[in-house]
């Protein structure tokens, strides 16, 4: 990690040679990986500003304290700039930047607009651009009640083409009245063109010009006598009375308008969308934007809705909860990209308010239920503990080896209230540093490798080492060689002198040792913690051992080199496969010939036997 001072160099060196002109930074690691991307109207001014150390953040202070280079490209204008800003984040999604975590595709109603007898069907897409589409629908249950009132309604196919061509007879949806059957001719092409607009015209919000036009075919077939089919198109005007009432809010003005509201905690921010088409609500989603930490909801809300409408049919219209500062960019930017004007607004009036507030109430439960943590009290205890005021990340650390055979090295990750155990690191700890079986030189080992790498950018608060004062000494040096002393607290977790297990002292970096009592909630806390190390330690650690015997016995085998033994352990899996394997099963494998097959069935009969 480069000094603070050093990076103020290489800043202002980059700042000055960038000039005033807009355009994208990318912030790198000493791996060379991207930690950041920004865009600024003018790259010396914004890049300066990382310099002033005191007017930082915390998570930007972390970010600048990571920085080993700067690269810039400059463009023509602020939206040039926020168009290659959101591509480059999208490709490399670099961490310090704010991240849409649920990056999904929504279903539509497509009717197909290229067959003379157009069908009704759902598509799961990012934007549909052909054919007559209506959504999107974040609920799958809406869309397909919907789309059943539409056949019950208006009789539209809902087959694909090839079954189409093929059918012979009317198909089961023709005999539940779902379907017209244009297939055998049951009706014209004229008619069936009219049922498809008036589909339309109902998923257009044109409900009204809809239920005219039924009611007076009713007219029609009363007058003419046909009651059946007067009482059939009855009961299409009831299906779309229906499929109305459904529509809890509707809007009068037939708009497409998405209601954006954001709630936000000390972690990260949730935003819920409910969306509305033709002027009537098609449902609600709640979507997580990651590493938000000390952004204000202006900033939020702008990366939100740039990354959002990447994947999302766009609205004529985007009503917020939160103010956009640089709204004329944001409206150009989305321009740009969908070939579509919107509308963003600002505030609350009549009938928008109630339904941000209902989108803000969505977006506070999805918050909630995010972050739900369990062990509130215990980390509000261990922060009074080790005397400071908040814990994100804790790590956790422990060794297995066997008399410094196969020795490895763990660290395990709590953070958001919860064990992440996709974020558990192994280190495999090289034969001299385990010689002997040392654990405090394998657990140096560890934490060196591990904050060396620039791989991991992110610090925790707290280090939890299975050991008492002598590891937590070590740990300490180890943290203050790297210059992370001062950033990182260390405790240790021993068991007392009768080796109980469940009652274990607390040990601090002042050499203090505090005991908890085997009842109290924090100690069960990092006791559950330090077992998840060990856990997971010694499942590496058997591992390791099992693909070392694995190589030495497979080493024994004539005509089994390096090249050999892979392709074998990859096809079966491990060394008692493919002692179980016959010689059929390992020709079987390619790149083994029949004199290695018979060779390698040999050997593990022979040692069988024997």
């Amino acid at each position: 990690m480069k000094k603070l001072e050093e990076v103020a160099e290489l800043i202002k060196s980059v700042a000055d040679k960038a000039g005033m002109a807009p355009g994208v930074y990318k912030m790198l690691n000493e791996a060379g990986k991207i930690i950041y991307i920004g865009k600024a109207k003018h790259l010396k001014n914004r890049l300066n500003s990382y310099a002033r150390f005191g007017q930082l953040s915390n998570r930007t202070k972390m970010m600048v304290s990571n920085i080993n280079s700067i690269e810039y490209i400059v463009v023509n204008s602020d939206v040039e700039a926020l168009l290659l800003e959101n591509n480059l984040i999208k490709k490399f999604k670099p961490f310090y930047n704010i991240l849409l975590k649920d990056d999904k595709t929504f279903p539509y109603i497509v009717i197909d607009n290229k067959h003379e007898f157009p069908r009704i069907f759902k598509y799961r897409t990012l934007q549909p651009k052909e054919n007559f589409f209506f959504g999107p629908y974040p609920a799958i249950s809406s869309l397909n009640d919907t789309i059943k009132v539409i056949q019950k309604t208006f009789l539209l196919r809902s087959c694909t083409d090839t079954f189409f061509a093929n059918r012979k007879r009317p198909c089961l949806q023709y005999f539940i009245k779902r379907c017209s059957a244009p297939c055998m001719q049951k009706i014209s092409k004229e008619q069936y063109a009219k049922n498809v607009q008036f589909a339309k015209d109902l998923l257009n919000g044109k409900d009204e010009l809809a239920r005219k036009n039924l009611t007076n075919q009713m007219n029609e077939a009363a007058k003419k006598m046909n009651f059946e089919q007067a009482a059939i198109i009855r009961d299409r005007i009831k299906a779309i009375t229906e499929i109305q009432s459904r529509q809890y809010i509707q809007i009068d003005n037939m708009a497409s308008i998405d209601f954006i509201a954001i709630a936000t905690n000390a972690e990260c921010s949730a935003f819920a969308v409910t969306f509305f088409r033709a002027g009537k609500n098609v449902g609600t989603e709640t979507f997580i934007m990651e590493h938000t930490i000390e952004a204000s909801p202006g900033e939020m809300g702008e990366c939100f809705i740039t990354q959002f409408y990447k994947t999302v049919t766009l609205p004529s219209n985007i009503v917020t909860n939160f103010e956009l500062t640089n709204i004329d960019d944001i409206k150009e930017y989305i321009k740009i990209i969908t070939s579509q004007n919107v509308n963003i607004i600002f505030g609350h009036n009549n009938i928008y308010k109630k339904i941000l507030s209902i989108a803000e109430t969505n977006a506070q439960i999805r918050l909630k239920k995010e972050h739900f943590n369990q062990y509130e009290s215990q980390l509000a205890n261990l922060c009074k503990l080790i005397g400071i005021k908040k814990i994100n990340r804790i790590e956790t650390y422990d060794n297995s080896h066997i008399q410094g055979t196969n020795a490895c090295g763990v660290m395990v990750v709590f953070e958001n209230g919860t064990i992440q155990k996709n974020k558990a690191r192994k280190f495999n700890i090289d034969e001299t540093t385990a010689q002997g079986g040392d654990d405090i030189q394998m657990m140096q080992f560890s934490l060196k490798k591990r904050f060396k790498s620039k791989r991991i950018p992110e610090i925790p608060e707290l280090i939890v080492i299975d050991g008492g004062k002598t590891q937590v000494h070590i740990a300490q040096k180890v943290l203050a060689e790297l210059g992370l002393s001062e950033n990182v607290k260390i405790i240790g977790i021993a068991k007392q002198n009768d080796r109980k297990i469940g009652d274990e002292k607390i040990v601090l970096e002042n050499g203090e040792e505090i005991i908890l009592g085997h009842k109290n909630e924090l100690l069960s806390f990092l006791i559950t913690l330090r077992n998840e190390a060990h856990k997971t330690a010694i499942t590496f650690h058997r591992k390791k051992r099992s693909q070392s015997m694995t190589k030495s016995t497979l080493d024994q085998i004539e005509f089994v080199g390096s090249a050999r033994k892979k392709l074998l352990l990859e096809h079966f899996g491990s060394a008692e496969l493919i002692k179980k394997a016959s010689i059929e099963d390992l020709k079987m494998v390619k790149g083994i010939d029949s004199k290695t097959a018979i060779s390698v069935f040999e050997f593990f009969n022979r040692v069988t036997n024997e």
